[in-house]
């Protein structure tokens, strides 16, 4: 379930703090119901009795898109700046896939380790280990104490000399306390962790010792420049904006970062303004035109084109003599 993002200053923006209360009910209730249909801020006129169940929906609709709020489009509105602070249809759908396939991997993983513990339970009997063995091992050796009590009683009545203690070991069997079976080992229960990530490997995390790794550079020329903004990101986020430094450099991203914060309408508060911006920036394409021509002696075509500008030109020196 996606979530909607609001700034703790929104009810005191300018553009929202002298709306009815009709209108900022509508405007909340738009950005929620964008976000549970991944309409990525579409709002269409016809949906605006499901949206909020206020009075005047179209004149509330109104108000907001003469507020800058909405912004007016075909059969509906637009939500001013939506996915500039929400993520869109295909970032919501893939990380509702991820969440599914690891939470499939985690049940699967448990149902492996039930059945583990299951075969091994099921194959204690035939490795000798079974609940009865030790009760079976006590009557025995007691019957085998029994045996070699009375040998031994009778071998001291006929010979009134004390026989060896045969009950201490018979037939290399010991009459003690039979010695427990080897426990049986402990079944791992979790996986262990993946390694950790480099920042220097393509795809992982940006996270580092100073916490925001090869970004902190474009963070201190951003504020070096008087754009001091708001640093907050998803992963995926992160891992753009150091892909954009490794692109195109620091440099571009700030002169790209200034033309648009001289060009809003509002003095922006977040780095999540330029995004967009700076992902879609590219390196300078390199020259591809006509290489510059070697001297070298004329191919047959520049020889006869040549001649045959002499002879035009003798023709028409003839012509004038005439």
């Amino acid at each position: 379930m996606p979530w909607v993002k609001l700034d703790d200053r929104f009810p005191t923006h300018r553009k929202v703090a002298l709306l009815s209360d009709r209108a900022f009910r509508l405007y909340v209730s738009g950005l929620c119901w964008s976000s549970e249909n991944l309409t990525e801020g579409r709002i269409l006129a016809k949906e605006l009795p499901l949206i909020s169940r206020v009075r005047g929906p179209k004149t509330a609709a109104a108000e907001l898109e003469a507020a800058g709020l909405w912004d007016r489009a075909d059969a509906g509105w637009v939500i001013h700046d939506y996915l500039e602070y929400n993520p869109d249809r295909a970032r919501v759908q893939a990380d509702r896939e991820a969440n599914a396939a690891r939470q499939k991997a985690f049940r699967e993983r448990k149902k492996a380790e039930r059945g583990a513990a299951r075969n091994a339970d099921d194959n204690a009997p035939r490795n000798g280990v079974t609940q009865g063995a030790d009760s079976h091992s006590d009557d025995t050796t007691e019957a085998r104490q029994r045996h070699d009590g009375d040998t031994n009683a009778r071998r001291t009545d006929r010979t009134n000399e004390p026989s060896p203690q045969v009950s201490e070991l018979r037939n290399g069997v010991s009459n003690g306390t039979p010695s427990p079976s080897p426990s049986r080992p402990v079944l791992p229960t979790e996986v262990p962790p993946p390694p950790t990530p480099s920042v220097h490997t393509p795809g992982t995390a940006v996270a580092v010792p100073s916490g925001r790794g090869e970004v902190q550079p474009l963070i201190d020329a951003m504020g070096a420049r008087g754009m001091n903004v708001s640093w907050s990101f998803q992963p995926a986020d992160w891992l753009a904006i150091r892909d954009a430094v490794r692109r195109v450099g620091v440099p571009a991203l700030v002169d790209h970062a200034a033309r648009a914060w001289q060009a809003a309408k509002s003095t922006p508060y977040s780095a999540r303004y330029f995004l967009a911006g700076w992902t879609g920036l590219q390196n300078a394409p390199q020259y591809t035109g006509p290489r510059s021509l070697t001297a070298g002696p004329p191919s047959k075509t520049t020889s006869y084109l040549e001649s045959m500008a002499a002879i035009a030109d003798e023709l028409r020196a003839a012509g004038g003599n005439q």
